[in-house]
C-alpha cells in the first residue's frame, strides 16, 4: 500500500463544493461515506489532487416525501438510513431490503446511496431498486442542474454519465400511479460483509387482478444492473397467478449474461436469477396487494 499525498476540503455549502470542482478540473473529486473511495485511492487506483467531503452538507442528506406521492432521497443519506426509514419502507421497500442486506452494521452507517450508486459496481445493491422504481437523478454543476433515468445512469463498470464538475444532488422516486409494491432478493456466499453473488429486484403495479405493470433489474449477472424485458412482457396484463410469476423469472434468465468468477459459476448464477426473481415477484405481488408500494 502506497503513500498518497494530496490536498482536502471539506465545505460548508453546495455552492462551494460545486465551485470547488469547476476550479480544480478532473483531478478533484468527492467523497461521501468514503467506504469504497478510500480504500482505492489507499491502494493507488486513484490519485487525485484535491478530495472533496460532502460530509457538511446535511442539505444532500434524507428521505422527504413529494408532493406527488413519491420520493426525494438525498445522496448522502446512509444505508442504515435507508433501511429504517419509515418513507421508504412504505413507498420503495425494495431500496430498504437493499440497504439493509448491504454489508456489516459499521459498513451501513457510513456508505451512502450517493457513493454505491456513483461507484458504478457490478454489484451495487441499491442500483436495481432504484432502477425499477423508475428513478431519475439529480447531476448539478456549478453553472447548472440536468436530469437522467437512474437506468441509463451506470454505463459500465466503474463508470457513470456523472462529468467530473457534477454532483449527484438528489435521487427522485415518483409515485407508483396505483397498487403497487417491490422486493429485493439477493445471495451472497455469507450473510453479511460479502459481496453479492445475484441479486435480482422486482416491482409491480396492479390494475384490478391483473398487472398493470412489471418491471424487474438483476445484479451481479452483467457488467451493469440488467433490465430484464423477457421476463417484464410475460406479466404485462396477466393475471399475477403463482405460475405466470414463475414463467417470467424463468424468462428472466434470457435477460442475464453472467460471468464466471470465485463466487459462482455463470451456470449457477442464471439459476440465482430464477429462484430469486421469482422470489422477488412473490414478495413484491404480496406488498402490491398489502397497499406496500
Amino acid at each position: 500500500m502506497q503513500t498518497v499525498h494530496h490536498d482536502f476540503a471539506e465545505p460548508s455549502s453546495l455552492v462551494e463544493a460545486l465551485a470547488l470542482l469547476a476550479d480544480h478540473g478532473p483531478g478533484a473529486i468527492t467523497v461521501a461515506g468514503g467506504t469504497d473511495l478510500l480504500r482505492n485511492i489507499r491502494l493507488g487506483k486513484i490519485q487525485p489532487s484535491l478530495v472533496i467531503s460532502l460530509a457538511r452538507l446535511d442539505v444532500l442528506a434524507g428521505v422527504r416525501p413529494a408532493a406527488d406521492g413519491g420520493l426525494n432521497v438525498g445522496p448522502l443519506t446512509t444505508m442504515a438510513a435507508l433501511a429504517r426509514s419509515a418513507h421508504v419502507l412504505e413507498r420503495a421497500p425494495a431500496l430498504a431490503d437493499a440497504a439493509g442486506h448491504m454489508g456489516s452494521p459499521q459498513v451501513r452507517n457510513r456508505a451512502t446511496i450517493g457513493g454505491n450508486l456513483c461507484n458504478a459496481r457490478p454489484c451495487a445493491d441499491t442500483a436495481p431498486p432504484v432502477i425499477v422504481h423508475g428513478a431519475t437523478l439529480e447531476l448539478t454543476r456549478k453553472d447548472g442542474m440536468r436530469e437522467v433515468a437512474a437506468a441509463d445512469f451506470i454505463t459500465n463498470p466503474g463508470q457513470t454519465l456523472i462529468q467530473a464538475d457534477e454532483i449527484l444532488t438528489a435521487i427522485r422516486l415518483p409515485a407508483p400511479g396505483g397498487p403497487a409494491g417491490s422486493a429485493f432478493e439477493t445471495l451472497t456466499n455469507r450473510k453479511a460483509v460479502e459481496i453479492t453473488i445475484t441479486s435480482s429486484t422486482a416491482w409491480l403495479r396492479l390494475d384490478g387482478g391483473r398487472v398493470d405493470q412489471a418491471r424487474i433489474c438483476l445484479g451481479s449477472v452483467g457488467p451493469i444492473p440488467l433490465v430484464a424485458p423477457t421476463g417484464e412482457a410475460l406479466l404485462q396484463g396477466a393475471e399475477p397467478t403463482a405460475e405466470n410469476l414463475a414463467a417470467a423469472a424463468t424468462a428472466s434468465v434470457n435477460d442475464a449474461s453472467p460471468m464466471d468468477d470465485f463466487r459462482g459459476s455463470a451456470d449457477y448464477r442464471n439459476h440465482l436469477v430464477e429462484v430469486l426473481t421469482r422470489r422477488a415477484l412473490t414478495k413484491a405481488l404480496e406488498r402490491a396487494q398489502g397497499g406496500a408500494s
